[in-house]
């Protein structure tokens, strides 16, 4: 399997599970039962856009890499700039007579820009020290010391959870729903947060206990 594509899976595994996490938790809070049918769907589609998002930056990572550029070379304003058509086929998905959405980029533009960087950093950080026989679990303990690889996780869910927080800004409901838009916004980052941080140290404690070589000093 491509690099790329293995980079893209374990970006998959994360946020799959960080949103299942998230459901079952607001599914708990009863107060909120009834916004969350009405919410699912769009917080179902805003994950795959993420998925898609996060595909199409670590492809062009992977690729700069592969070619030689410097990380620092990488136009994350481009980048940001192609991430809104993903956001465009999003909108389309999620509107309906109860539900819209005009998405307003100055309120998050900076922390997108900084969610971009981030994985861009990562991609290269993973890719310098690759070795093709190791598996994935691998690769990452020759990189990060696990300390390190959990809060390089979980700094970039808090960086999607900022994201979400502040596209709630941008949405409009009509009928009952409308009144408990606030209130669940709230619930929903709080959620969000603390679910960040338990994915991270779940999904660490995964790679760290796969039975392979130790883990490095990163370099």
């Amino acid at each position: 399997m491509k690099k790329a594509e293995i980079l893209c899976n374990n970006d998959k595994e994360i946020m799959s599970e960080f949103s299942r996490l998230c459901l079952k938790r607001l599914d708990s809070y009863l107060p909120l039962k009834l916004f969350l049918s009405v919410f699912q769907h769009f917080y179902d589609a805003n994950v795959l856009k993420e998925l898609e998002k996060n595909r199409l930056i670590i492809l062009h990572a992977t690729a700069a890499f592969n070619n030689g550029q410097d990380r620092g070379k990488i136009d994350v304003t481009e980048l940001f700039e192609m991430t809104k058509g993903v956001d465009h086929e999003f909108v389309k998905k999620v509107s309906n007579p109860f539900f819209s959405l005009t998405i307003r980029y100055e309120d998050f533009a900076e922390v997108r820009k900084k969610r971009i960087h981030s994985s861009i950093s990562m991609v290269f950080e993973l890719l310098s020290n690759w070795q093709d026989e190791l598996p994935f679990s691998d690769n990452v303990k020759s990189t990060y010391e696990e300390n390190m690889y959990r809060e390089v996780i979980s700094e970039m869910l808090h960086l999607y959870n900022l994201e979400t927080r502040m596209l709630s800004n941008s949405i409009t409901l009509r009928g009952p729903a409308a009144r408990a838009k606030d209130t669940f916004a709230e619930k929903l980052f709080t959620t969000m947060e603390k679910t960040a941080k338990d994915i991270a140290t779940i999904h660490t404690l995964r790679v760290y206990a796969d039975n392979g070589s130790p883990p490095v000093k990163r370099r």
